[in-house]
C-alpha cells in the first residue's frame, strides 16, 4: 500500500523537536535478528507510565523517525505525534522495521539490509510487535502500562492482527488510513482508475460531481492550468477521455490500470523481486503473497471487543473511504458499539499531515486522533 508522497518537499518547514527525553532500546526478535525501538517519554516524576502509544507503520522501509527531505527542509515525521501524545503526559514508540536501519543520506534517510528486509511480511510484523510489546513490558515503569496501537495503512492489518492474538496486552487500537479490505482487493481498487480520480478531482472538478467535464479541463484558471501540466503534461481533454464519452472519469484510466494489476500478479507470481522492487513498490513478493492469505479486517474487528477508533480522510486514494462506511453498517448490524469512526472531508491518507509541515497547523483530523485519546484517558 503506497505511501502518500510528498511532493512539496521545497515548502516544507525546518521542525526542531523538543521531546521530553528519549531512550533507543535494542529489541530481539523470534529469529534471531534485531531492530532498534525509540521511546519517547514525557518528562514526569512518576515511576510507571499509564500509557503507551505504539505506532504501526505504513508499508514499506521505514524507521523510528522518517526523516524525510533535505537539509534544513529536514524533518521527523514521528516527532509530530511524540511530541503531542508525551504534552498528554503518555509515552510514545516507534521502531525500525526489521532490515532497516538509520542513516543521513537524503531524502529517505535509511539503509536496507536485502536479506533481513526480504523476511519482511505481514506474519512476521506481527510477530515483530508482539516481541516489542513483550520487551517493554519487562521495563519496570510499563509493567502496568495500558498499550494503544495507532495502526496506519498497512499498520491498520497488523494492529488488529496484534490485538487479536495479544487480548490481555492491548488496550486499544486507533487505526488511520483504514484499510477494511484485503490487500489484494485494496491494490485492485487502487489500479481500477478510482484512485486516480481521488486525486485529480481536487484539482478539476469545480462542479463536484465525481467527473471531470471538458470546461473544467481546459480552463484558463492559474491553478487549473498548472495542475494540468503537472499531472498530464498538458495533454488535450480528448486524449484523456478514451472512451469519448465528454467527461474524464475512472473508466478513461481504467484499462491501462488494470493491464497493470495484471502485470503485478504475473510479477508476484513468477517471484520477480527486481521487477517489482524497481517498478512498484519496494517490497518483496513474499510480502504480498503473505498478506494475499490474510483475514480482512472486515471480519477480523467484528470479533474484538477493545475500544477502537478509526480516523479516516474522504479523499484518500490509498485506502478507499467507502470501506470505512461499510464496517459502521455491519457494526450496526452485529450491534458493536466498541467501534466509532471519524470522517473527515478533504482529508487524505495522511489525514492531511502536510498542513503541519506547510503551515505549522494540526489538520482537524489529527486534532481529533489526539483529542480522542486525551480524552480516553483513565
Amino acid at each position: 500500500m503506497r505511501f502518500t508522497k510528498y511532493l512539496l518537499l521545497s515548502l516544507i518547514l525546518f521542525l526542531s523537536s523538543h521531546l521530553e527525553s528519549q531512550e533507543i532500546l535494542d529489541v530481539s526478535l523470534i529469529d534471531g535478528k534485531k531492530i532498534k525501538v525509540r521511546l519517547s517519554l514525557p518528562q514526569t516524576d512518576v515511576d510507571s507510565f499509564a500509557y503507551l502509544v505504539l505506532f504501526i507503520h505504513g508499508t514499506g522501509p521505514n524507521t523510528y523517525l522518517n526523516k524525510r527531505g533535505t537539509g534544513e527542509n529536514s524533518f521527523n515525521y514521528y516527532d509530530l505525534y511524540a511530541d503531542r501524545f508525551n504534552d498528554q503526559g503518555i509515552a510514545f514508540a516507534t521502531y525500525n522495521r526489521r532490515g532497516v536501519t538509520i542513516n543521513d543520506v537524503p531524502p529517505m534517510y535509511h539503509q536496507i539490509d536485502s536479506a533481513t528486509y526480504a523476511t519482511y511480511t505481514s506474519q512476521s510484523e506481527v510477530a515483530d510487535i508482539e516481541s516489542i510489546i513483550d520487551q517493554i513490558k519487562k521495563i519496570k515503569k510499563f509493567r502496568n502500562t495500558k498499550v494503544i496501537l495507532l495502526g496506519w495503512s498497512e499498520g491498520t492489518i497488523i494492529a488488529s492482527m496484534v490485538a487479536d492474538k495479544m487480548k490481555s496486552d492491548v488496550h486499544m487500537l486507533l487505526l488511520c488510513g483504514y484499510a477494511h479490505e484485503s490487500m489484494y482487493d485494496i491494490m485492485k481498487w487502487q489500479l481500477s482508475g478510482a484512485s486516480t480520480m481521488i486525486n485529480i478531482n481536487k484539482y478539476f472538478d469545480k462542479n463536484g460531481n465525481g467527473v471531470i467535464e471538458r470546461d473544467e479541463y481546459e480552463s484558463d484558471d492559474k491553478n487549473t492550468t498548472f495542475y494540468r501540466d503537472r499531472f498530464f503534461n498538458n495533454a488535450t481533454f480528448d486524449l484523456l477521455d478514451n472512451n469519448t464519452d465528454a467527461q474524464i472519469d475512472k473508466f478513461d484510466f481504467e484499462k491501462n490500470q488494470v493491464a497493470l494489476f495484471n502485470v503485478i500478479l504475473e510479477k508476484i507470481e513468477q517471484n520477480d523481486h527486481d521487477w517489482i522492487w524497481n517498478n512498484y513498490y519496494k517490497v518483496t513478493p513474499q510480502w504480498f503473497k503473505s498478506h494475499f492469505k490474510l483475514e480482512a479486517n472486515k471480519k477480523r474487528l467484528l470479533r474484538l471487543n477493545l475500544p477502537i477508533y478509526i480516523f479516516h480522510g474522504k479523499d484518500d486514494a490509498n485506502t478507499p473511504v467507502d470501506g470505512v462506511y461499510d464496517l459502521i453498517e455491519r457494526c450496526r448490524e452485529y450491534d458493536k458499539t466498541n467501534i466509532k469512526a471519524f470522517i473527515f472531508d478533504d482529508h487524505d491518507h495522511d489525514l492531511n499531515y502536510g498542513t503541519w509541515i506547510r503551515n505549522n497547523e494540526l489538520s482537524k483530523g489529527l486534532k481529533k486522533l489526539f483529542e480522542t485519546v486525551n480524552e480516553l484517558k483513565d
